[in-house]
């Protein structure tokens, strides 16, 4: 499981890239199959969810502290569409002491989401803790290329 630890370490980036280079080797035939398996064990815990803004909003009004910042899986796909990740709580005050996030109000974090109305909108657990929103861009984003290799993680 990931923790607030590692996205503030910068460990998180070196975890995406493995699994971004690991889920190439998914293709292959029999090896595959348990590096699918691996894959899913591991991103699982994330339990990701692909919400509206309804969620997304009702998640942020309920924070004590929230943050912006660049999403994580751009900063290994520097060519990808900008959008920004909304964290939230400990996470916000994690990536605002490292200076990768900076804190906003409830509203305007609601305000920054809508402004990328054609990208989906995934939540997921950082801590154990859901605490992460993500403004995704699914040809980049970690989780949708996993469920384009048939590795189902998205509910």
């Amino acid at each position: 499981m990931a923790d607030v630890s590692d996205y503030t370490s910068g460990k998180i980036l070196d975890d995406v890239k493995l699994t971004n280079y690991s889920i190439n080797l998914a293709k292959i035939p029999v090896l595959g199959l348990l590096i699918r398996k691996k894959l899913l064990k591991r991103i699982i815990k994330f339990e990701p969810l692909v919400i509206n803004i309804e969620v997304a909003a009702s998640f942020i009004q309920d924070c004590e502290d929230c943050a912006v910042g660049e999403r994580v899986c751009r900063a290994i796909n520097t060519c990808s569409e900008f959008t920004e990740s909304i964290f939230l709580d400990e996470l916000a005050d994690g990536m605002t002491r490292v200076g990768k996030g900076e804190y906003i109000e409830k509203s305007e974090a609601i305000r920054i989401l809508k402004k990328y109305p054609k990208n989906p909108l995934i939540l997921a657990k950082v801590s154990n803790k859901y605490m992460e929103i993500c403004r995704s861009a699914p040809e980049d984003c970690i989780f949708f290329k996993m469920e384009r290799c048939k590795i189902k993680c998205l509910k």
